[in-house]
C-alpha cells in the first residue's frame, strides 16, 4: 500500500517542481533568439538620446526592460512585437519599456517601419491598437492579485495617423484598481526628432483589465 502511494505521489511532485522551475529558465535567454540582433541601431540611439528616455532611465522608481524579455524565447515567433511583425521595415527595435509597478505607470518606445502601413500609406491602425492593448495591460498586470489578466474592454480614440519610419512613445497609467479589476488610461504619440518639435498625438485609449476567478489557482506558475 505504502509503495503504491509513493509510486504515484513522487512523479506528481517531481512534475510540479519541474513545471514551477522550468518557466523561470525561459527568461534567461537559453535559446538565444538571433533575430533580435537585427535591430535598427540608429532608431535605438535616437530613443536613448531623447530627454524622456534619459529622465526615465535616471528615475529609480522605474524599472527598464525590453519587450522580448517578457516572453520565453521559443514563443517569440508567435508574439507580435518580437515575432510576427518584427524585422527590417516592420517593428525595427525590441521595444524598450520603463515601468513603476507600484503606481501602475509605464512608458515604452517603438520604431515602426515602412511595411506596417495601410492603403493610405500611414501606419495601420491595427498596429496602433496592438501597441495600446499590450502597453496598457502591462501597466495594469502588477496590480492584479496574480499579476495576470485579460482585456475585458479596450476603447481607442484615433486622433492622427503615424507616418512610416516613425518612433512612437506609449504612456500608460492605472486610474482605478480594486480586487480583480484594473482600469488603465494611456496615449500614443510620436517622439520628436529635433529639439523644439512637438509630438504628434496618434491615439488615446482606456482599457479595463480583469483577472478571471480561476487564475488564482495558477499563481504559483511563474510565466
Amino acid at each position: 500500500m505504502f509503495k503504491s502511494i509513493v509510486r504515484k505521489t513522487v512523479p506528481l511532485v517531481a512534475f510540479g517542481v519541474g513545471l514551477t522551475a522550468f518557466p523561470k529558465e525561459w527568461r534567461k535567454g537559453l535559446f538565444g533568439d538571433k533575430k533580435l540582433l537585427l535591430i535598427n541601431d540608429s532608431a535605438l540611439q535616437q530613443i536613448e538620446a531623447s530627454d524622456k528616455y534619459k529622465e526615465l532611465d535616471a528615475n529609480p522608481d522605474f524599472r527598464k526592460y525590453t519587450s522580448s524579455h517578457k516572453f520565453p524565447d521559443q514563443h517569440h515567433k508567435n508574439y507580435v512585437n518580437t515575432g510576427l511583425l518584427f524585422g527590417p521595415d516592420l517593428m525595427e527595435i525590441d521595444p524598450v519599456a520603463f515601468i513603476d509597478e507600484d503606481k501602475g505607470e509605464l512608458t515604452s518606445f517603438y520604431h515602426l517601419g515602412d511595411k506596417l502601413i495601410s492603403q493610405d500609406g500611414q501606419i495601420h491602425n491595427g498596429v496602433v491598437s496592438t501597441i495600446l492593448d499590450e502597453g496598457l495591460c502591462s501597466a495594469g498586470f502588477p496590480l492584479l492579485p496574480s499579476k495576470k489578466g485579460v482585456t475585458a474592454k479596450l476603447l481607442i480614440d484615433f486622433k492622427n495617423q503615424a507616418p512610416p519610419q516613425s518612433t512612437v512613445v506609449l504612456h500608460a497609467k492605472v486610474k482605478e484598481h480594486k480586487g480583480r479589476k484594473v482600469v488603465i488610461e494611456g496615449y500614443l504619440e510620436t517622439l520628436p526628432v529635433n529639439k523644439g518639435d512637438k509630438p504628434l498625438l496618434i491615439a488615446e485609449s482606456r482599457c479595463v483589465l480583469v483577472e478571471p476567478k480561476w487564475f488564482k489557482y495558477f499563481r504559483w506558475l511563474q510565466v
